[in-house]
């Protein structure tokens, strides 16, 4: 009898959560396999939208980070690139606590951006740039834990999250030029990047470097939004001399985001994806 029983003892049948957990797993692992891999194409949006749909099933970020950090992303930098850009969609579109469970990991995105910051050539000074956005992203968002992963807020609720103190809209607005200053040094890295070969952005190869500014156009509209909207109510109660320094980086980063969005409008593909907002004159 004892003989009999050994291997159920020995091998226990999983549960049928177990098996379940396995499958989810499984195919977390494919999908994201599928969107990051060292092939010079941009990334497919099906596998991206499963590993987003993943993270409300666990309800976070954790087994997306388990799996990422498997993949080879210090040894081929299309893998980097390819890594950079799904993270940032993970941080927009994902569930609320992708962005909590993420701050864990910077150390591992920085040691990523240091490694290919050595490659002169390539995707190298991209993937740097594109780190330290992502690095930049979950500290705003860890300063302020208000904001969604897609920056998305009413007026009342950006009021609200300055609790209507013109000390915090200060800092906030300063918080906000960091990171446009970031999206715009990645975009200048990408367009600098395209030399007659990859210029035209409906050949795979330059899809693989213009797609992550998709995400980069999203967070900056909104970016901008609300730096408006903070000028004018820091304007409103504190004398003009104070804001010369808000003015002028302000003025600086809307003439490059225009030039930005400027760049982006020539080009097909950008038209298929996104609608590029339009900056005054």
């Amino acid at each position: 009898m004892t003989s009999l029983s050994l291997p159920r003892v020995l091998n226990p049948r999983k549960t049928s959560l177990e098996i379940e957990r396995e499958i989810f797993e499984k195919s977390q692992q494919q999908a994201l396999q599928k969107a990051i891999n060292t092939h010079e194409v941009p990334v497919k949006q099906k596998h991206v939208r499963s590993a987003i749909i993943g993270t409300f099933h666990t309800q976070g970020a954790r087994t997306f980070w388990a799996i990422a950090l498997r993949l080879p992303s210090l040894d081929d930098q299309i893998v980097a690139w390819k890594l950079c850009h799904v993270i940032h969609k993970i941080l927009r579109e994902g569930h609320p606590l992708c962005l909590v469970d993420s701050q864990r990991h910077v150390k591992d995105l920085d040691e990523i951006g240091k490694l290919w910051s050595h490659l002169n050539d390539g995707y190298g000074k991209m993937i740097r740039i594109y780190t330290s956005l992502l690095i930049t992203k979950l500290e705003f968002h860890k300063r302020n834990p208000r904001f969604p992963g897609h920056l998305g807020v009413t007026p009342e609720e950006l009021e609200s999250i300055a609790g209507n103190d013109i000390n915090n809209y200060f800092e906030m607005s300063v918080e906000m030029f960091d990171y446009l200053d970031n999206i715009l040094d990645l975009q200048a890295a990408v367009f600098g990047s395209l030399n007659m070969a990859r210029s035209n952005s409906m050949t795979n190869t330059g899809q693989c470097r213009l797609a992550p500014l998709v995400p980069c156009i999203q967070d900056a509209s909104k970016l901008y939004d609300y730096c408006v909207k903070i000028l004018f109510r820091l304007h409103y109660t504190l004398p003009p001399d104070t804001l010369v320094g808000h003015r002028d980086r302000f003025l600086k980063i809307f003439k490059l985001l225009k030039e930005f969005y400027n760049s982006t409008t020539t080009l097909q593909y950008f038209k298929d994806l996104i609608s590029i907002p339009s900056l005054p004159k």
